[in-house]
């Protein structure tokens, strides 16, 4: 590509003819990843355990020319990630969302739910990013985005697993895009503050989380999950193309004020 021509400035942001995988498009930035990826040009596989159809009927609103193809995943299970990265020749994105968390304070955290939150933040991560980076070198291209959070920078009590699976998987994200740099393969991780999504009901419920959560971040609000489709774009896109090993913080300057929170536990 010449990164010099007006056509590189005139199609920066275009996915035509891009085959991208997005795990996790059932609900929350997924899904808004998925219906922007399709607003953009871009071919996808909604892979997700749950929703997946509605997704797609979403996704062919918007653009009904683009190709869609469903698929059920639990990505804990890595041969189900192997038989994913099959469904294309080619896979130019991936984007991978999925976490979850148990907020407890450390010392009550039990064994079973340290596995729980290690298997899918950060072990679940590691088999996407290495059997992505598989398939990407056969045609040496590729961008993938890991999602980290706030969390994997700053901390508040509760946080202690959650936090460590996200400061991982940016390790993972920034040796893995030192590796990978040589076939023109990508790697970038995406931290968001407070998204209304599926994994925060729980905060927005309670009172105090909710307020606390509400006014820490400098723009004093919640993102909306299609607030995280921009980032996603950029770096799915050859606007980013001289961006790797980079974690691209969406959360409306929350670091930046130190909006820290100590809840009941």
């Amino acid at each position: 590509m010449d990164y010099t021509s007006n056509d590189y400035l005139k199609n920066m942001f275009n996915l035509s003819n891009k085959n991208i995988i997005v795990i996790g498009s059932g609900s929350g930035i997924g899904r808004s990843a998925s219906l922007a990826i399709a607003a953009h040009g871009g071919n996808l596989i909604c892979a997700d355990i749950q929703n997946i159809e509605s997704t797609i009927k979403a996704v062919k609103e918007i653009n009904s020319e683009v190709n869609v193809i469903p698929f059920e995943i639990d990505i804990t299970n890595k041969s189900e990630i192997i038989k994913l990265m099959d469904e294309y020749d080619v896979i130019d994105g991936v984007v991978c969302t999925p976490s979850i968390n148990v907020r407890k304070l450390l010392i009550d955290y039990t064994e079973s739910e340290f596995d729980k939150v290690i298997s899918l933040n950060l072990k679940a991560t590691f088999n996407v990013l290495q059997a992505s980076v598989k398939k990407m070198k056969l045609n040496n291209k590729g961008s993938i985005i890991a999602f980290s959070s706030i969390r994997g920078s700053v901390v508040e009590p509760g946080q202690s697993v959650y936090a460590a699976s996200k400061a991982g998987t940016e390790k993972l994200v920034n040796t893995l895009a030192a590796e990978m740099a040589q076939y023109n393969i990508r790697v970038n991780t995406i931290s968001p503050g407070p998204v209304m999504t599926p994994l925060t009901d729980q905060l927005r419920n309670d009172k105090l989380w909710n307020e606390a959560y509400t006014t820490k971040p400098a723009l004093q609000r919640w993102a909306q999950p299609n607030e995280l489709a921009g980032g996603i774009i950029y770096l799915l896109s050859d606007a980013s193309s001289y961006v790797t090993a980079t974690n691209l913080i969406i959360d409306a300057g929350w670091i930046n004020v130190d909006g820290r929170f100590n809840p009941n536990i």
